[in-house]
């Protein structure tokens, strides 16, 4: 069958109306090269086929011609493989950016503390320069006040930058939470998108536009944690999102990450007891008693404290419950204090009380149970980790700074016990000399006569290290001589300064440089190896972004040339409608 005049003009007006879409996509790429996340998009087309296909007879020898141009669909022009690529290297590179951030303030902190002359390190010199005027003059005042404020400075630095990094520490692990709320807010917009995208193609249309939105948001979850992407099950449209086998977006719902920690668990049931103890005192001072419900809720209290920490607990005058936890108080009558305050000189049970934990649908989500393996989460949640010499955490180099300063208080405490203070009585017969004094605060237990049983230089740290209550309320109680002193203040009829003298040496042969410099050292290996890591990651994230952009990005050269392809096929068409106007004008005119 020979196509009509009337169908030419048809098929020729099908052109003008696909040349019009055309254009209209062009303008829309050319309009949003720059907007972020966008997809260049273009038509699809399809020959419409002749009428003759419909007929069960049709004419034989009929030149059959279809009937023109439709619009199949507006296909976004994207590779699925480069995306999955791009989201997983993103993950990785995120990792590194953060964990080599924490690691570069690290270095900061203690290039700037081992300047020479200046932070710890001239601390440190100080204190034994001033050791050693005072071998050469153990009765010189000044000696001894020099040896006084430097050994405060030498403290009061290890103080300092224990404080940075349990600041950094905490830092990160503030950043764990707002992590969880920024993971969170996203698989909302996914969820909402995903209902979006989902109403909007029942009609057969695709909601490129909303598409990207939601490409988008995946792109930026993939930086902050490890994710898997599927296709819902029930609706195509849809984009499923999961974090270690947990369920994060399922079609329009979004779950929700929980944060929270022993330490907030455990703040909760203690102030809750405190509050009860303040009740029960105002009760009993009022004539009263403890009420069963409230004896009952403390009991309630005392069973949850229990299953989180092995606390232990006394009833206390009042009929309260006091609570203490690791030889400290939680809870004392009224008064309450946090278990983060309480622990705080045992590193290893501070960290894992105040650490941050998360959950998803009651999944646990941590690098321990393999659901975190990579983004900015797991570089926040491996740098709050103690870790080990292969993978540090900042409570490693917490513990190294604590070693360090164990190991100074406990090398000098052994000397100057074994010395004796000078002796302050102006009688040369009487001496006020005194040994077995401490130089640097350690807790002890001691029996009923008050010699020292037991020392626990296990809870000494780099923050509470300080000098010995002796040794700060008087410069004399310094121990210079290894036997009894006996002075009239300015004459020394017996004494020495042997144990001066082992104060100053104890620096040559406990090698305190060289311990820091080995904690710097091994800090400065393992930041140029993430610093490494993170330059080939770098790269190989921009090569593969680079290369999804040469294909879904707009290309305004391009997109010029398209338009001026779709300009002369809409004149052409205009052109065909044009001729069989005068062809049908001659036509009726013939009539």
């Amino acid at each position: 069958m020979s196509t009509s005049t009337f169908g030419i003009l048809e098929s020729a007006k099908s052109g003008l109306t696909v040349a019009m879409q055309n254009i209209n996509v062009t303008s829309h790429n050319i309009a949003n090269a720059n907007t972020e996340g966008y997809t260049r998009q273009r038509l699809i087309t399809s020959a419409r086929e002749t009428a003759a296909a419909s007929y069960l007879i049709a004419p034989v020898g009929s030149a059959l011609v279809g009937q023109g141009v439709k619009v199949l669909n507006i296909q976004q022009i994207r590779s699925d493989y480069l995306d999955n690529q791009f989201r997983e290297l993103n993950t990785g590179f995120n990792y590194n950016e953060y964990k080599t951030q924490s690691l570069q303030y690290l270095e900061g902190l203690f290039n700037s503390e081992l300047e020479a002359g200046e932070g710890l390190t001239g601390s440190i010199e100080e204190f034994f320069n001033a050791l050693n005027d005072f071998t050469s003059d153990t009765t010189s005042q000044e000696n001894r006040v020099a040896v006084q404020q430097t050994a405060e400075g030498l403290t009061e630095s290890f103080n300092i930058i224990y404080e940075e990094m349990e600041t950094l520490w905490n830092d990160q692990n503030d950043s764990i939470r707002l992590t969880a709320e920024g993971i969170n807010s996203i698989s909302k917009k996914i969820a909402a998108l995903n209902d979006a995208i989902a109403h909007y193609e029942r009609g057969g249309f695709t909601a490129n536009d909303l598409r990207d939105e939601r490409n988008l948001l995946i792109d930026q979850l993939a930086g902050y944690v490890n994710i898997e992407i599927s296709i819902n099950e029930i609706n195509p449209s849809m984009l499923d999102v999961s974090i270690g086998g947990a369920e994060l977006v399922s079609g329009t719902t979004a779950g929700q990450i929980s944060v929270t920690s022993p330490a907030l668990r455990i703040n909760e049931i203690t102030g809750r007891i405190a509050d009860i103890n303040s009740a029960i005192k105002l009760s009993v001072d009022s004539g009263g008693a403890a009420t069963p419900e409230q004896l009952t809720e403390l009991e309630d209290l005392r069973t949850q404290l229990v299953a989180i920490i092995p606390v232990s607990t006394e009833t206390n005058a009042y009929g309260g419950l006091d609570v203490s936890y690791m030889g400290s108080s939680l809870v004392k009558g009224s008064g309450m204090t946090k278990v983060e305050t309480a622990v705080r000189d045992n590193l290893e049970e501070w960290v894992r009380l105040s650490s941050h934990q998360l959950s998803l649908n009651g999944t646990e989500l941590s690098i321990q149970s393999g659901t975190v393996t990579g983004g900015e989460l797991c570089a926040h949640m491996e740098m709050i980790q103690a870790g080990d010499s292969d993978n540090p955490g900042i409570p490693y180099y917490m513990e190294q700074m604590n070693i360090l300063a164990r190991n100074i208080a406990k090398n000098i405490n052994n000397i100057h016990l074994q010395g004796y203070s000078f002796d302050t009585d102006k009688s040369i017969a009487v001496s006020t000399s005194e040994t077995g004094i401490y130089f640097f605060d350690v807790k002890t237990d001691k029996d009923a006569l008050g010699n020292v049983t037991a020392e626990h230089y296990e809870s000494l740290t780099a923050g509470n290290f300080s000098l010995s209550a002796k040794i700060k309320e008087d410069i004399w109680n310094i121990a210079g001589s290894s036997e009894k002193v006996y002075s009239d203040g300015q004459t020394m009829a017996s004494g020495n300064s042997v144990i001066a003298q082992k104060l100053y040496n104890d620096l040559g042969t406990s090698k305190y440089y060289s311990q820091l410099n080995s904690v710097v050292g091994h800090l400065a290996i393992t930041l140029d190896t993430s610093r490494s890591i993170l330059d080939t990651k770098e790269s190989l994230l921009n090569s593969v972004d680079t290369q999804r952009t040469s294909i879904s990005g707009v290309s305004i050269d391009e997109e010029t040339t398209n338009l001026i392809t779709f300009q002369q096929t809409y004149k052409a068409c205009a052109r065909v409608i044009n001729a069989i106007d005068q062809m049908l004008d001659e036509l009726i005119n013939l009539v």
